[in-house]
């Protein structure tokens, strides 16, 4: 059951999400959906919400057939999606071939297959215009797989190599520098909002292209006298060592100048923004003309934003606001790998929307380009998550709006004007919206942790015109499916509220006596109990539980989406309210639930998670038994990312002592497995450390070592690790009892 539920979970429910297509003139959706072998079609009239059979399934089979000379798989259509290419014609892929489907007709025509030498040599028409991989450098970690970002008219492709950005003609694929000065420690970067996503196509790329596409905003970076941190390859006949700059806390950061590089070849514009020493400059959007760009540049004590205007033809800069704060006013993990800057320029290139915590909770804030702040346009006792778009006078944006449920995630409207917040979506849940390009409706599709996907076409006022799928999960209750429950708890202040979620066995019993796993992350970055159907940690803790335990999630003090408050916690102090927020709550869970074991609680997380599993066995031994440490970041002193929290070391060791683990070995009084990969450059030394820490203080525990991993763990590694812990808790912990 673990396998299961840990890599097919997906396969267990269909339906409940749909991959809109939107027609030309905007009338009308169509989508497709239902399990892979009877999947149907549908369009939905989108001013009615009249909603009817996009095709009948048995004639465009037979007609697929005739076009390809393939019979497709399954009963049903045999496409997961379609587009539209006319007012009644849909675009779909079959296996390897391309066919257009006529919706009055049901005909099928097959677009012409590319020649196979064209696309080997990259010459046919789709080899030229699609986005290829490159390898991509990122602060911190390491290399990864990206997709080349396309300028606004579709004419280049950019990359990066060697340091330098290359652009590739779409017209006919040849590929030419754009700078040609770049080293390893002397780079060239562009931004994209999220690699990871683009690489699985999840998000287009984001780049800093001019509206025209003759420019292109790009980053000179400073490696020098950076920190680097040794990789060891051992698995080739001779050992291999590469070093990863990863600037460490107080040490030298890296350094940053902003360019405006020019196409056609004129000399590239340097922004004037002086010495950026101990800086964080980031583009944030260029104004719609492309005369000026818009830059954001966070403090390294990230407790200062400066938003800025350059002129893209002389590289001037005038302020436009500031803005700080006691505690940090923006994170390092938004702003090294997101770009979440908290910053959106309107369409119109008028105002400019600020993301502000400065009255106790994140709100939206307008100002002119003049740096003139307008109004406040949100307020209230929740928290701003992000704008989705600006329309028509209208702000649309997702926030944590339901005060009674705090990580419920609702869209929302605000008049550009200012005026009242209204609330568009309604159900309890994780709500996300898919807006028509007309902009008069949009797709709310939601779930919760115990209730499957549900998606509703709803008009820009909120109000419902058809629901269009909901899941199916009548595998999953075959499997023998327990549904979480959200739950909430008192922190150890004695006053604050705490969420999390708790997922059971697939044959749970509350006539017996489960073992107690706290699956823990506790970075300061990020909220992770489950709140919607699906996620990273929801997949961990659902697949545990079936291993005869009772996990739980939850988000103590010290993490975001709350209040700035909530947040701030964990200011100078990064054990902050998880510790002891932690042990709280398995307290008051095994209080509250006679199935619950509260003398056998054990505790495991990855990264992060990995340096809380430690922190909670050491430090309240009296609650937690047993604890799994996978690639853990135990020491503050090796990583930059500790700065924004603690703040420099030089200035404040004594949160920087009161964060670090090694002292505390000698604390260790339950069962201990470590587990890390020997490429992990980032935390592998902090892993070693601890063993040796242990191993001075007398202290058995288990280290697990996984070869060639770095921080994220291959499928049969990660198979070995998850058999690891299986038994470890299990020899620990035991079974369920009664």
């Amino acid at each position: 059951m673990f396998d299961l539920f840990y890599d097919d979970f997906a396969s267990l429910t269909t339906g409940g999400e749909v991959t809109p297509a939107w027609s030309p003139d905007g009338k009308t959706l169509a989508f497709v959906d239902g399990p892979a072998d009877e999947r149907r079609g549908w369009l939905v009239d989108v001013a009615t919400g009249d909603k009817s059979r996009l095709v009948d399934v048995g004639r465009v089979r037979a007609a697929i057939t005739e076009a390809t000379g393939e019979t497709p798989p399954g009963r049903g259509l045999p496409f997961a999606q379609v587009v539209f290419t006319g007012p009644r014609s849909v675009e779909a892929q079959v296996g390897p071939h391309t066919v257009t489907v006529d919706l009055d007709t049901a005909g099928v025509s097959r677009k012409p297959d590319e020649s196979l030498i064209d696309t080997v040599f990259g010459l046919s028409d789709s080899a030229r215009r699609s986005p290829r991989e490159y390898w991509r450098t990122q602060p911190l970690v390491d290399p990864a797989k990206a997709l080349e970002s396309g300028s606004p008219d579709g004419r280049f492709l950019a990359s990066t190599r060697d340091g330098n950005i290359m652009l590739r003609s779409a017209y006919d694929g040849r590929e030419f520098a754009l700078t040609t000065d770049g080293t390893p420690e002397h780079e060239w970067r562009f931004d994209m909002s999220n690699p990871a996503l683009a690489l699985i196509g999840l998000l287009a790329p984001v780049t800093d292209w001019s509206p025209d596409s003759t420019k292109l905003a790009a980053y000179k970076v400073d490696n020098a006298g950076v920190s680097r941190k040794a990789q060891v390859h051992q698995l080739k006949r001779d050992d291999e060592v590469v070093h990863r700059y990863h600037a460490t806390a107080g040490g030298v950061l890296e350094r940053y100048t902003l360019h405006i590089l020019d196409v056609h070849g004129r000399p590239a514009v340097d922004i004037d923004l002086g010495d950026t020493t101990d800086t964080y400059p980031m583009f944030a959007g260029w104004l719609p003309g492309g005369s000026e760009v818009l830059v954001v540049r966070i403090s390294r004590d990230c407790r200062r934003a400066d938003v800025l205007a350059a002129d893209a033809t002389t590289g001037a800069v005038r302020e436009l606001f500031s803005e700080t704060g006691d505690t940090f006013v923006r994170i390092h993990h938004d702003f090294y790998f997101g770009r979440k800057v908290g910053l959106l320029l309107t369409p119109d290139g008028e105002q400019i929307l600020w993301l502000s915590e400065r009255d106790g909770f994140k709100h939206l804030y307008a100002y002119d380009l003049q740096g003139t702040l307008l109004r406040q346009l949100t307020s209230g006792e929740w928290p701003v998550d992000a704008v989705q778009r600006v329309a028509d006078g209208q702000v649309y944006f997702t926030a944590r709006h339901d005060q009674d449920r705090p990580y419920d995630l609702h869209l929302c409207q605000v008049p550009l004007d200012g005026g009242e917040v209204r609330r568009l979506t309604e159900g309890e849940g994780v709500h996300s919206a898919a807006f028509s390009p007309a902009g008069d409706v949009f797709v709310d599709t939601y779930s919760t942790p115990d209730e499957p996907p549900a998606a509703v076409l709803r008009r820009m006022d909120g109000s419902a015109l058809v629901e269009l799928s909901w899941a199916d999960t009548s595998k999953l209750d075959e499997a023998g499916w327990t549904a979480p429950q959200e739950f909430t708890v008192t922190a150890a202040d004695g006053e604050t509220e705490l969420w999390g979620t708790m997922f059971f066995p697939h044959d749970f019993d509350p006539d017996r006596r489960y073992p107690l796993i706290d699956y823990v992350y506790g970075g300061p970055q990020l909220a992770v109990g489950p709140h919607s159907w699906s996620g990273t940690f929801a997949r961990y803790a659902r697949a545990i539980a079936q291993l005869g335990y009772i996990t739980v999630v939850l988000d103590s003090r010290g993490t975001p989406e709350r209040s700035k408050a909530f947040h701030d916690v964990v200011h100078r102090n990064f054990a902050g309210g998880h510790v002891d927020d932690h042990a709280a709550a398995m307290r008051q869970l095994a209080d509250r639930h006679p199935f619950v074991d509260g003398e056998r609680v054990g505790v495991t997380g990855h990264s992060w998670g990995g340096y809380a599993a430690f922190r909670l066995l050491a430090d309240r031994p009296d609650v937690y038994r047993a604890a799994v440490s996978s690639a853990p970041g135990f020491d503050p002193f090796s990583s930059v990312l500790y700065e924004c929290y603690l703040g420099l070391p030089q200035d404040h060791p004594e949160a920087y002592a009161a964060a670090d683990t090694l002292p505390l070995a000698a604390n260790l009084d339950g069962a201990f497995m470590l587990v890390c990969g020997t490429c992990d450059h980032a935390t592998w030394t902090d892993a070693v450390k601890l063993s040796e820490a242990l191993i001075r203080a007398d202290k058995d525990h288990e280290f697990v070592v996984l070869p060639e991993q770095g921080h994220g763990y291959a499928s049969s590694h990660d198979s070995y690790f998850w058999r690891k812990v299986a038994g470890f808790f299990e020899a620990q912990l035991g079974t369920p009892e009664g």
